[in-house]
Order: C-alpha cells, then sequence, then structure tokens
C-alpha cells in the first residue's frame, strides 16, 4: 500500500524513451511510473509513489528530491493526491515529512 502518491501532470507529450532514464537514479525506496495519454487520459502523466513498508525516512526523502529534480525539466506540475497540495522544490519537504512517518 502506497503513503504517498504524486501525480506529476504533463502539458504536452512526454518522451517515454528519455523519461526511462529514471532507472539511473537507483531509487530503491520511490516508484516512478508512467500514466500514458494513450489509456484514456487527459494528458500524459507521470505517478511516483512511496510504498509504507520504506525502512528509512531520510533515505525516501533524498530520493524523492532526487526524483522531482529529474522529472522537473519535463515542465510536470507535482500533486500529492491525498491533500491535493502542489509539490515545488520550496515545499516539498514540508508536504512529504507531514505525510511520512519516522521508521
Amino acid at each position: 500500500m502506497a503513503i504517498l502518491n504524486v501525480l506529476a501532470k504533463s502539458n504536452g507529450t512526454i518522451n517515454w524513451d528519455d523519461l526511462s532514464r529514471y532507472t539511473d537514479l537507483d531509487l530503491s525506496h520511490i516508484e516512478i511510473f508512467p500514466i500514458p495519454k494513450e489509456l484514456g487520459f487527459d494528458q500524459d502523466c507521470i505517478g511516483i509513489n512511496i510504498h509504507k513498508g520504506y525502512s528509512d525516512k531520510k533515505i525516501v526523502m533524498s530520493e524523492l528530491k532526487k526524483a522531482i529534480d529529474f522529472l522537473a525539466p519535463y515542465n510536470l506540475k507535482f500533486i500529492e493526491l491525498y491533500d491535493g497540495v502542489e509539490i515545488n522544490k520550496d515545499n516539498i519537504v514540508a508536504v512529504a515529512d507531514k505525510l511520512l512517518p519516522i521508521h
């Protein structure tokens, strides 16, 4: 079960081959997955989630920042789905910290 879900909405088309470079980030606690428009959505999106059973909050926060930094050039709007808050570099720690319990 995911404890934190983020939907990253695009304003255009995402180059999925280019995006596949996210595997180079070596994320162990964060899952990133494509949500292509072709599946019936209004626009291309990217899903980001953190599962409930993570082992280290510091690692999770670091990986979340790394993922957002990596995805930022794609001009995405990041929405945390529990509260509907838009996430950016300035508030990512505050938004994620309140949703992620210490393990």
